[in-house]
Protein backbone atom coordinates (compact mmCIF):
# COMPACT_ATOMS: atom_id res chain seq x y z
CA UNK A 1 0.00 0.00 0.00
CA UNK A 2 1.11 3.32 -1.04
CA UNK A 3 -0.24 6.75 0.09
CA UNK A 4 1.46 9.83 -1.32
CA UNK A 5 -0.26 13.69 -1.08
CA UNK A 6 0.42 15.92 -4.55
CA UNK A 7 0.59 19.30 -2.95
CA UNK A 8 0.48 21.24 -6.75
CA UNK A 9 -3.06 19.50 -6.77
CA UNK A 10 -4.16 18.99 -3.39
CA UNK A 11 -4.43 15.50 -3.86
CA UNK A 12 -4.45 12.62 -1.84
CA UNK A 13 -3.98 9.26 -3.61
CA UNK A 14 -4.23 5.78 -1.83
CA UNK A 15 -2.64 2.78 -3.69
CA UNK A 16 -4.12 -0.08 -2.15
CA UNK A 17 -2.33 -2.94 -4.51
CA UNK A 18 -0.53 -3.05 -7.83
CA UNK A 19 -2.67 -4.86 -9.66
CA UNK A 20 -3.84 -3.18 -12.61
CA UNK A 21 -6.79 -1.10 -12.78
CA UNK A 22 -9.45 -1.35 -15.38
CA UNK A 23 -12.15 0.76 -14.06
CA UNK A 24 -12.64 4.17 -12.34
CA UNK A 25 -15.59 5.52 -11.04
CA UNK A 26 -16.28 9.09 -9.93
CA UNK A 27 -18.00 8.54 -6.26
CA UNK A 28 -18.12 12.54 -6.13
CA UNK A 29 -16.24 15.23 -7.82
CA UNK A 30 -13.34 14.71 -4.91
CA UNK A 31 -13.57 10.81 -4.51
CA UNK A 32 -12.66 8.11 -7.46
CA UNK A 33 -12.38 4.73 -6.98
CA UNK A 34 -10.16 2.44 -9.28
CA UNK A 35 -11.04 -1.09 -9.44
CA UNK A 36 -9.22 -4.40 -10.90
CA UNK A 37 -10.61 -7.43 -13.54
CA UNK A 38 -12.22 -8.69 -10.29
CA UNK A 39 -13.92 -5.30 -9.28
CA UNK A 40 -11.81 -5.13 -6.10
CA UNK A 41 -10.39 -1.02 -5.39
CA UNK A 42 -7.14 -1.08 -5.58
CA UNK A 43 -6.60 3.17 -5.14
CA UNK A 44 -8.33 5.61 -4.08
CA UNK A 45 -8.21 9.88 -4.91
CA UNK A 46 -9.54 12.31 -2.66
CA UNK A 47 -9.18 15.97 -4.14
CA UNK A 48 -9.37 18.89 -2.76
CA UNK A 49 -7.34 17.24 0.05
CA UNK A 50 -7.05 19.87 2.45
CA UNK A 51 -10.80 21.25 1.90
CA UNK A 52 -12.30 17.43 2.57
CA UNK A 53 -10.01 15.55 4.87
CA UNK A 54 -9.38 16.59 8.77
CA UNK A 55 -6.30 15.89 8.80
CA UNK A 56 -5.54 17.41 11.98
CA UNK A 57 -7.06 14.47 13.80
CA UNK A 58 -5.49 11.99 11.88
CA UNK A 59 -5.11 8.48 13.87
CA UNK A 60 -4.62 5.12 12.53
CA UNK A 61 -5.67 2.64 14.89
CA UNK A 62 -4.98 -1.15 14.65
CA UNK A 63 -3.91 -0.91 11.53
CA UNK A 64 -1.97 -4.23 11.20
CA UNK A 65 1.84 -3.62 9.45
CA UNK A 66 3.18 -6.23 7.67
CA UNK A 67 5.31 -7.11 10.89
CA UNK A 68 2.04 -8.27 12.72
CA UNK A 69 0.58 -10.22 10.01
CA UNK A 70 3.00 -13.23 10.77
Amino acid sequence: MKIQYFSETDTLAIELTQKPVVSTDAITDDLTLEYDSQGKVVAITIDHYSKNVDSLNLQTLNLPLLRDLH
